[in-house]
């Protein structure tokens, strides 16, 4: 498409606040998302993901808008930043209810944390194996015992890892449990019996913890963002500036090991109301948009972006129009150089 037609001119005036400003929250996260999941592909080009990554890397590509709803669709991939936004969003949103109930109801909610020693490896099957080994740990030596049915407990886990680089081709991951439990007994058992399991030092214990929750809503934006950081290494450059690098290589290696498995989970009450499919997972027919108020024609939106030339949106390629008139920031910039980066060979 010509870029002498695809700007800000394009837009048909006043649109309807609500419903541009929740596209152009997609707009942002797919400008991060587009250069992401391209150099996921291009630096693993012998990933067992590669499919996945590209399903990624064309997420709502195309809106199509017909009769004021406009609907797209997306790769419900664990790692892309499009649909890892959608469920952290929608996870909160059926969970925090359930919270504010539970605690009216006298209920006092803790956060654990729960860790093993870092896997320091370079190959994918020795990290896959110790991320088994800690679910093992946590099903069979946890969840499963007659005392945690006991107490009746009711709260989510999710699994994170996060990673970083020793040498060229050796990482060291970080995996491990974030936990919201419904009573100061529970977080105490919890922590207690992996400690017993994990067979603790004094300097490992120290990670084993747990929190009394006051902050309902920032507790669940906790547990449920994302499940692997994309940035991680921090270094200073030549000009003594801290820059922030992303090892794409690490990030494959994670997102391999952790393929099939299931990343959240609930129990007691949580999983009763809720369940772990709803917690994983999103329905694209729920996110239909409402965009009557955004004066714009019916037809297919195709994403086109070019930060160096300011222009990032989903344009009907006939007419040239934008879908909600996205203007790149200085920051969707910065945020670009650091994804499209090269980093050293892994």
């Amino acid at each position: 498409m010509r870029k002498d037609i695809t700007n800000i001119t394009n837009c048909k005036e006043s649109p309807l606040k609500n419903g541009s400003d929740s596209l152009k929250k997609k707009a942002k996260v797919k400008i991060i998302s587009h250069n992401f999941t391209r150099k996921l592909s291009e630096k693993n080009p012998e990933s067992k993901l590669m499919k996945a990554y590209m399903d990624a890397h064309v997420c709502s590509n195309i809106y199509t808008v017909q009769g004021g709803k406009a609907h797209s669709h997306y790769c419900h991939r664990a790692f892309c930043p499009i649909c890892q936004r959608i469920q952290t969003a929608q996870n909160i949103k059926k969970f925090l209810p359930i919270m504010k109930y539970l605690a009216s109801e006298g209920r006092e909610f803790y956060f654990v944390t729960l860790t093993l020693q870092n896997c320091v490896t370079s190959d994918v099957k020795v990290l896959r194996d110790f991320m088994r080994k800690c679910n093992r740990m946590w099903a069979d030596g946890i969840r499963t015992k007659h005392k945690f049915r006991s107490l009746d407990i009711s709260g989510v886990i999710k699994k994170e890892c996060t990673y970083h680089v020793v040498k060229k081709g050796l990482f060291s991951f970080h995996f491990h449990f974030h936990i919201i439990v419904d009573s100061l007994e529970a977080a105490k058992y919890v922590v207690a019996q992996w400690k017993k399991l994990h067979g603790c030092t004094v300097a490992d214990a120290r990670f084993q913890k747990y929190k009394k929750i006051k902050d309902l809503e920032s507790a669940a934006i906790e547990v449920f963002k994302y499940a692997s950081k994309a940035s991680v290494s921090r270094s200073k450059g030549r000009d003594g500036k801290e820059k922030v690098q992303i090892n794409y290589r690490a990030l494959d290696m994670i997102y391999t090991a952790m393929h099939g498995m299931q990343r959240m989970s609930s129990f007691g009450q949580f999983r009763t109301m809720i369940g772990d499919e709803a917690l994983n997972d999103f329905r694209d027919e729920d996110l239909v948009l409402d965009v009557e108020g955004l004066n714009v024609d019916d037809g297919c939106y195709t994403w086109y972006m070019s930060v160096k030339d300011k222009v990032a949106d989903w344009y009907n390629m006939e007419t040239g129009e934008a879908l909600c008139c996205y203007r790149v920031t200085r920051r969707d910039e910065l945020l670009q150089d650091i994804y499209l980066e090269e980093d050293p060979p892994n």
